[in-house]
């Protein structure tokens, strides 16, 4: 991961097969901004992994230094909307961390929710998305970036569903209350130990039920 001023960044893939549907990347802009970026396609396997890795070829041409992340999520969606077949879709968050400087800018297209966490107050802030998942149509339908201000310990956390959704052998989902109390168990700790205490508690939770679906965290401290 980039190392960035002003904060701690970590992120963890495991897919459910041999291959998924989920990826993380990040990419360091022009001038000095990094972009760091969540995407989820429909299923998992070969299928949904050849179209992950067709998203991050046009994330990684789109986001340019001179444009916002609204006009890239444009174009990406414009050219995967032409990609997929119906019944498929990717949801896709981004977010632009400039060194030294406390607020972040973000965007959801259909990924959700988005966690933010505030030390002084203890509390999360569970946020929608702030559009419509990409390449469910050829016009990409979204509120603007959203910019978040984050004090020292403060937290953004981006997770794909495999973790609330997965469950323990009576049925029941981890869910978002347990999530939200994991990490708020271990918010003193560094960013990939946070990771590692969210896996470590939904493997414990689950009792031994198999991974129905891929894993991605991404958490965004400011330190």
């Amino acid at each position: 991961m980039p190392v960035i001023a002003g904060f701690d960044i970590a992120a963890w893939n495991q897919p459910a097969d041999q291959t998924g549907g989920d990826y993380y990347d990040w990419q360091p802009l022009p001038d000095g901004r990094v972009l760091v970026a969540l995407a989820d396609v429909t299923g998992h396997g070969i299928g949904p992994a050849l179209l992950a890795a067709v998203c991050r070829a046009y994330a990684r041409t789109n986001f340019t230094v001179d444009d916002g992340l609204l006009d890239a999520m444009t174009r990406i969606n414009a050219s995967l909307s032409g990609d997929l077949k119906e019944g498929r879709f990717v949801t896709f968050v981004a977010a632009i961390c400039t060194p030294g400087n406390s607020r972040v800018e973000l965007l959801s297209a259909g990924h959700g929710p988005l966690f933010f966490y505030t030390l002084r107050h203890d509390r999360f802030d569970a946020m929608k998305a702030h559009g419509m998942p990409l390449g469910i149509s050829s016009s990409l339908v979204t509120d603007p970036p959203q910019m978040l201000e984050l004090d020292l310990g403060d937290m953004l956390v981006l997770a794909t569903d495999g973790f609330f959704e997965w469950e323990n052998p009576q049925g029941e989902q981890f869910g978002v209350a347990r999530l939200e109390a994991t990490i708020r168990a271990s918010r003193e700790r560094p960013a990939s130990k946070i990771i590692a205490a969210l896996y470590s508690a939904v493997i414990a939770f689950s009792k031994g039920t198999p991974q129905k679906d891929d894993l991605t965290a991404i958490i965004i401290k400011r330190t």
